[in-house]
């Protein structure tokens, strides 16, 4: 098992955002949440860290000014790091539309909105724009994470300003405006899927593979890996919290042998004793639990009062220090949880997770690597790989075709990626849902306990199909 001092930025909530839907109607898996002594330090102190941590790749000197000139003749997802060259700004943008909500009072990212514009800066400084044409960002922030019409009316006014993708962040109404995209055959590319037509759409490609991945992984890990026998799942009265934590949690579980007792919450609860009391009771060997952002303290507290002997399965946003900082990471040692991208990487000579995060500090500085960032930031750079490879002048369909016919292609720090729509067939967008599950054993540290990538799509489909 591979061991390190604390969940880096590959390691926090990708995967599981659709979860972020819980108490309060708290969506924000974000950097808005109660800071604490340890958040609060210098974002260029934590970047140090954050390498120093991964060690796979030493950044050099370079040329002081760029990126990319750290890594002479090292590899990343596209090959050999190339040399830096800024795009010809004498040439026409290409207009890519960003969705996100900001700021709100349910469900703001603004991290997202932050590392889609450093990205934007990097691309257009370092790799030479799209076929050498600047990238143009084209944001739509939405007010209401809750307003169909607002998400729609977004989605039409990037039709109207002739972008040729839309990178997505978050919101709980972008159905809406995916059937905008739909009816104008432009692609939505990554973001956080929190809904169930981000997941099926065929507009729709995602790097993540969301809560049905994350508990997937969980169950599996829990009946097939660990054996046990009896299996508490606990989850928000939310449809796609519901569909995930059931027939990919619950369903699951109970097709590999376990016992399944199901507990559900309101979605505005602000009382977890009482749910939490049904899910131990029993004495289950193991509880997956779909909360997160504010319910995941309220949760973990009201676990540990219990003094449950279950071993317990939450969702990488539950694993950010200012969450375990609330109850104390002592109570919860031993506490598991689901992310996008392995601890101790296979690949030791590839550049990826290095890259990003110097990218964010030279580009965004006020962005931390270890929020959901890197959900932006990877669908962006494969969206600009792509691109860049079929020219400027690629359409929305030509776009859509490439990304359907990409076969184990390298994403840009993450598992790669499969757009033929059969990964999970039932979620035909999702093109990487493989996991990763940890587990915290110290006070800030953590080991894989899955073997490597979960395999979500061979699990799914012996299992409940």
């Amino acid at each position: 098992m591979a061991r390190i001092e604390s969940l880096s930025h590959r390691r926090l909530l990708l995967a599981t955002a659709a979860l972020c839907v819980t108490s309060l109607l708290g969506v924000a898996c974000s950097e808005s949440a109660e800071p604490s002594d340890t958040t609060e330090r210098d974002l260029a102190a934590d970047n140090a860290d954050r390498l120093s941590r991964n060690g796979s790749v030493e950044p050099t000197e370079g040329d002081g000014t760029t990126v990319l000139s750290r890594f002479p003749d090292a590899i990343w997802f596209e090959g050999e790091v190339p040399e830096p060259v800024a795009a010809d700004d004498s040439l026409p943008p290409v207009k890519v539309g960003f969705m996100n909500v900001d700021s709100a009072p349910v469900g703001a990212m603004p991290e997202l909105h932050t590392a889609t514009d450093g990205f934007e800066k990097f691309v257009n400084a370092e790799l030479g724009g799209i076929d050498g044409h600047p990238m143009e960002i084209v944001p739509c922030l939405l007010g209401n994470a809750l307003a169909p019409e607002e998400a729609a009316g977004c989605a039409r006014k990037l039709v109207d300003e002739g972008v040729v993708a839309v990178l997505g962040g978050i919101g709980l109404s972008n159905g809406a405006a995916l059937a905008i995209l739909e009816e104008n055959g432009i692609p939505w590319v990554g973001g956080i899927p929190v809904n169930n037509d981000e997941m099926v759409s065929p507009v729709s490609f995602q790097f993540s593979g969301g809560s049905p991945g994350a508990f997937t992984a969980f169950a599996h890990q829990a009946v097939a890996v660990d054996g046990n026998e009896k299996v508490a799942v606990l989850y928000a009265e939310y449809p796609a919290i519901e569909m995930s934590a059931l027939q990919y949690g619950a369903d699951v579980a109970e097709a590999l042998g376990a016992e399944v007792n199901r507990v559900s919450f309101p979605m505005v609860s602000q009382d977890f004793a009482a749910p939490v009391q049904k899910a131990v009771e029993g004495n289950p060997d193991a509880i997956m639990v779909a909360a997160a952002d504010l319910s995941c303290a309220p949760v973990m507290q009201a676990l540990i009062d219990l003094d449950t002997t279950a071993t317990i399965y939450m969702v990488g946003a539950c694993a950010d220090v200012r969450q375990l900082d609330k109850v104390g990471v002592d109570n919860v040692q031993g506490y598991r949880f689901n992310v996008e991208g392995r601890v101790e990487p296979e690949d030791t000579d590839n550049a990826d997770a290095e890259i990003y995060t110097l990218a964010l500090e030279k580009y965004a500085p006020e962005t931390s690597p270890r929020s959901a960032a890197t959900v932006s930031f990877r669908a962006g750079m494969n969206l600009w790989a792509l691109m860049n490879d079929l020219g400027a002048d690629a359409t929305s369909q030509e776009i859509m075709d490439a990304f359907r016919s990409k076969i184990d292609q390298p994403s840009f720090d993450g598992h790669p990626y499969t757009c033929d729509g059969k990964q999970i067939p039932a979620l035909p967008s999702m093109c990487a849902p493989q996991q990763v599950i940890v587990e915290l054993v110290g006070s800030s540290e953590f080991v894989e306990v899955s073997e490597g990538w979960v395999d979500v799509p061979t699990i799914i489909a012996d299992t409940v199909g």
